[in-house]
């Protein structure tokens, strides 16, 4: 996977890379109504679902026109053609994500969609609804690949998998996954050691899954109803009660540590010490020597 932050010429080029894995890509797009190309950019190349920032008239090719505003999530076919309106003056602004053909069909299996089965044209509406909770959980994703130095693959792509998964939903219906069985206890396991095996790790949720055996989103699914929590999240905990340890040492800075543990900054792994243990990593650390020089010498 890797973090792409070139910088962009809207006028050449409105869409911009921001991340890239085998699993999902993450961009921007921005299109001024003066632009040559606003009214057809050309199609998409791969399946993207989009989270608009400024309100435009979208009209896919043999539907009705719609307005994407940010009440809503475009769904993008690749090679199916489609042309805009403007509505505003800023034009088309919208943030999107791109995911792999084989997780989106395993999403839409798990809604028993018959659209997983075609071979082309796997989203058939042209437009989503978006629930708040994902629309939030999107612009997370947003504001981490902007702002962090590397990006984590694990948060972004299982976000994006989570928030589809939310647009999904809400278009299908839930479909309530059966209790775990042995299969999924043990899948969990072994995914549960293949963290430990390497915290620092970045290879994201593709080799992850490769490792074990298992898909994207099976991976994903099966994990969240066993452990009760994500991914990314269980990692999180291991990499922050790990640097306890490291931080009661005598020979790892702070920035060492983080860096050790594959945070991508000071910042990244002060914020996250602070928010799971309401300190900052320097004041344990302080508070842990202090209390280590009162021991007695035989301790």
């Amino acid at each position: 996977m890797s973090l792409v932050s070139e910088p962009r010429d809207a006028r050449k080029d409105p869409s911009r890379l921001l991340f890239a894995s085998p699993v999902v890509h993450v961009g921007d797009f921005w299109c001024a109504p003066g632009h040559p190309r606003f009214g057809n950019t050309g199609p998409t190349r791969e399946y993207c679902f989009v989270f608009p920032r400024t309100a435009v008239w979208i009209q896919h090719e043999g539907s009705r026109a719609f307005v994407a505003d940010s009440n809503v999530v475009p769904l993008y076919n690749p090679g199916h053609p489609y042309t805009r309106r403007a509505i505003a003056r800023d034009g088309d602004r919208t943030d999107w994500f791109g995911v792999a053909p084989e997780v989106l069909r395993e999403l839409l299996r798990a809604h028993d969609a018959p659209e997983a089965d075609a071979e082309t044209r796997l989203f058939s509406f042209d437009y989503a609804r978006v629930p708040a909770a994902a629309f939030l959980r999107q612009r997370e994703v947003f504001t981490h690949v902007r702002a962090a130095e590397r990006a984590d693959a694990f948060f972004v792509e299982e976000s994006a998998i989570d928030v589809l998964e939310a647009v999904l939903t809400d278009l299908y219906g839930v479909r309530r996954m059966r209790p775990a069985g042995s299969r999924h206890r043990d899948l969990t396991e072994s995914v549960k050691a293949a963290i430990n095996r390497s915290l620092s790790g970045d290879g994201g949720l593709g080799e992850l899954a490769r490792s074990v055996g298992a898909s994207v989103f099976h991976l994903c699914r099966v994990f969240r109803a066993c452990a009760g929590t994500t991914i990314h999240r269980y990692r999180s905990q291991l990499r922050l009660r790990r640097s306890l340890e490291l931080l009661d040492g005598d020979g790892d800075d702070i920035l060492a540590v983080a860096v050790a543990l594959g945070y991508s900054s000071h910042s990244h792994f002060t914020d996250a010490f602070h928010t799971a243990f309401g300190v900052a990593p320097s004041q344990f650390r302080n508070a842990s020597r202090r209390q280590r020089a009162r021991l007695p010498a035989n301790v």
